[in-house]
């Protein structure tokens, strides 16, 4: 099995369709109507944007859809995973492993301070897959930070 990630913050036909592809699947679950061709076309015209695409023997097999920050406090770059899918048919052989690898290698030789992401407290999987690469709640590492958000529509 052949597995590489690629990096992409480019508008490029191609890596498009991939995403175009997976987005499909991946809000295929979603209750709410949501057109991905659209998702992928606006997230291509953010500067911040960093796309990653997993490939199994030349087929798209999940994606990271990334966004960049920037950690004031110690004045280096953060990479936030927003979106992270493994497609069902490639689930359970190492993929979401080698997808966040490439995320990893990526970060260490552009110099990013760290990786955060948001994972649901029932989503055992993903819990388990971050865990085993080393990620780990940090509401807990940094007690009595609190993260507040307000939804404006």
């Amino acid at each position: 099995m052949d597995v590489i990630v690629i990096y992409t913050h480019e508008d490029n036909h191609i890596y498009r369709s991939y995403f175009i592809r997976l987005f499909h699947e991946y809000l295929s679950e979603l209750v709410v109507e949501i057109n991905e061709a659209y998702i992928v076309e606006q997230l291509f015209e953010l500067s911040y944007f960093h796309g990653f695409i997993c490939f199994v023997d030349n087929e798209p097999a999940g994606f990271a859809v990334c966004f960049e920050s920037y950690s004031t406090y110690r004045a280096q770059k953060v990479l936030n995973i927003h979106d992270f899918m493994v497609s069902k048919a490639f689930r359970g052989k190492g993929i979401g492993h080698a997808l966040l690898q490439g995320i990893e290698q990526y970060c260490a030789s552009m110099g990013y301070l760290k990786i955060t992401l948001e994972v649901d407290s029932d989503n055992m999987a993903a819990t388990r897959l971050y865990k085993s690469c080393g990620y780990d709640d940090y509401q807990r590492a940094q007690k009595g930070l609190l993260h507040w958000q307000k939804y404006l529509s």
